[in-house]
């Protein structure tokens, strides 16, 4: 059975919107020879959508030095074992000083000094996820932005994290995350109406979720929050989507206001105390298929970390080898979004349901 993936993109743009989509150069020709053959020459098609089914070619697993060790540290993990004491029985220790290399040591099962139940242990954490055809959503790319690094290190694309921006406009966001003075950046970000703006390829990490030091922690709480982010590597592992929203409001006689002192004139939600600014029907539905998509394209499983998606996790180890979706606040404790008003239920089953389709 051929194994495709559908494609959807505008006339006369075609080239420049299949490059957004993180397509190679030979798949874009692939593409836009299925696209001439199905509706003619390219140069005179008019303006609109078109659909075409690319086949995905089949390739040997390649994997980078990076990947080899997070599923080194994730079988080691399993049983309760230090994953640095495997690497280094396994004499893979080097691999540290290039993690984004492509990996070009021995097979797994001809690595000395791991048992056979070891080694097939971390196999299975370096199982290949079959790809799934996938129907891209429309979206509009507005990047690219120096905030943000080129690859990711030799990381997989494992979680997807959900913020609220603390802001009320897509526009004005992604301006701020492409100003070089704010330093921070997400993928994807959802407007009110709807609208899918892209500042990041999915292929780069985006500055959004890392545990960075902060001048008003202590120097012992910013060292146990850089050896958080070492583990959990949430920014390489990621990728990150925000909502515009502006979050808490503070109610003052009889009015809100935002973080930033602004009177907020529209709706209002009160949780856990709190009131918030909620959340649209068309942020929901488009939120729903973004997250639908990239949990087809990159084999995340659709399913939340132990403890919640919106819960902080003390313990880094339960988000060390987490695959799934989670919101900023599990992974930081100085950050509370996307918030309790948010519906993460709503999120999982709309992705849940999308996945049968």
């Amino acid at each position: 059975m051929t194994i495709t993936k559908r494609i959807s993109f505008s006339i006369p743009t075609a080239r420049e919107r299949l490059a957004a989509l993180g397509l190679t150069e030979e798949e874009i020709e692939r593409a836009l020879a299925l696209v001439e053959e199905k509706y003619g020459p390219v140069d005179r098609l008019i303006p609109g959508e078109y659909t075409i089914e690319l086949p995905v070619e089949k390739a040997e697993a390649v994997y980078t030095n990076q990947e080899i060790i997070s599923a080194i540290y994730a079988a080691a993990r399993e049983v309760g074992e230090d994953g640095w004491a495997w690497l280094r029985r396994a004499g893979l220790t080097s691999l540290v000083a290039d993690r984004g290399a492509e990996y070009r040591g021995p097979a797994i099962d001809d690595l000395p000094g791991l048992t056979a139940e070891e080694k097939a242990r971390v196999k299975a954490a370096l199982a290949p996820i079959p790809i799934s055809p996938v129907e891209v959503p429309e979206f509009t790319w507005v990047g690219p932005t120096d905030n943000r690094y080129r690859g990711r290190f030799g990381h997989k694309i494992e979680m997807i994290v959900i913020h609220y921006t603390a802001s009320g406009s897509g526009r004005g966001t992604v301006a701020w995350f492409k100003n070089p003075q704010s330093k921070v950046s997400a993928h994807y970000v959802v407007d009110r109406d709807g609208r899918i703006f892209q500042v990041v390829k999915d292929e780069d990490t985006a500055w959004h979720a890392g545990l960075a030091s902060r001048p008003a922690l202590g120097p012992e709480a910013n060292r146990l929050r850089m050896e958080r982010d070492d583990l959990v590597r949430p920014n390489q592992r990621s990728i990150g989507i925000e909502i515009v929203n502006w979050g808490p409001l503070e109610r003052r006689g009889g009015k809100y206001y935002t973080w930033l002192g602004r009177e907020h004139t529209g709706e209002v939600v009160e949780v856990a105390g709190r009131h918030w600014e909620p959340y649209t029907e068309a942020q929901y539905e488009s939120l729903i298929e973004l997250v639908s998509y990239l949990c087809k394209r990159y084999g995340i499983p659709a399913q939340f970390p132990p403890q919640g998606p919106g819960v902080y996790h003390p313990r880094a180890e339960d988000l060390a080898d987490f695959k799934g979706i989670l919101g900023h606040s599990a992974i930081d404790n100085t950050k509370t979004d996307p918030g309790p008003h948010f519906d993460w239920d709503r999120l999982l089953d709309g992705v849940r349901a999308r996945s049968t389709d």
